[in-house]
């Protein structure tokens, strides 16, 4: 299974660019008027030591409120479906499903990404020397993460990096993103494949 796909679930990034070059006022704009989005993303994980554990890539479907479908292509098929009121993982090579309620905003970072308030609510900005950088840190002590780096580029969302406790570093770099584009509702409905093992509360 791949490890932690519940902080990415939550990856909503529209494709607009801005004159402003401090990245929490990019932060604001961009989440403002996003209904839908669409693209493609790269995921790798590296240990502390370099060594790289993980790589994954895959198309990304958003549409509000808070519904999405991550769409995993490679090296294993899967999906993860949020609808609302529940979470859907689908591991096509073992045939299972595994089903959840849809964690709070609070469990996510990446939501900050179209809810910008829950940064002022849930984490802390830190300082960077980089102006097309936005670092901030759960308040808690039970966060997933330590830090995360959201790296803008040309005014644009380029790449969101995790580095955990155990100081492991998640990379998601998003590519070929749609603005509101016109989805299909049944994107974000997910129906249990005949004969696949589903189990609940996972």
């Amino acid at each position: 299974m791949l490890r932690r796909l519940s902080l990415f679930v939550l990856l909503l990034l529209p494709a607009i660019a801005w004159s402003d070059t401090d990245p929490r006022a990019q932060l604001d704009q961009f989440a403002a008027g996003l209904d839908a989005l669409s693209g493609s993303f790269r995921q790798v994980t590296v240990e502390a030591d370099g060594r790289i554990v993980e790589q994954t890539e895959g198309r990304l479907y958003f549409t509000q409120p808070d519904r999405f479908r991550w769409s995993y292509l490679e090296p294993f098929p899967q999906e993860l479906v949020a609808d609302g009121e529940r979470l859907w993982h689908y591991d096509e090579s073992l045939d299972q499903v595994t089903v959840r309620d849809q964690p709070p905003a609070a469990e996510s970072p990446l939501l900050v990404l179209t809810r910008p308030d829950l940064l002022d609510r849930f984490y802390r900005i830190e300082a960077s020397d980089q102006p097309d950088e936005l670092r901030f840190s759960p308040l808690g002590d039970d966060g997933e993460f330590e830090l995360a780096t959201l790296f803008f580029s040309d005014g644009l969302p380029e790449a969101l990096e995790l580095i955990d406790r155990f100081g492991q570093l998640t990379r998601l770099e998003m590519y070929d993103l749609q603005r509101n584009p016109e989805l299909d509702p049944d994107l974000f409905t997910f129906v249990v494949p005949p004969g696949a093992d589903l189990l609940e509360g996972y």
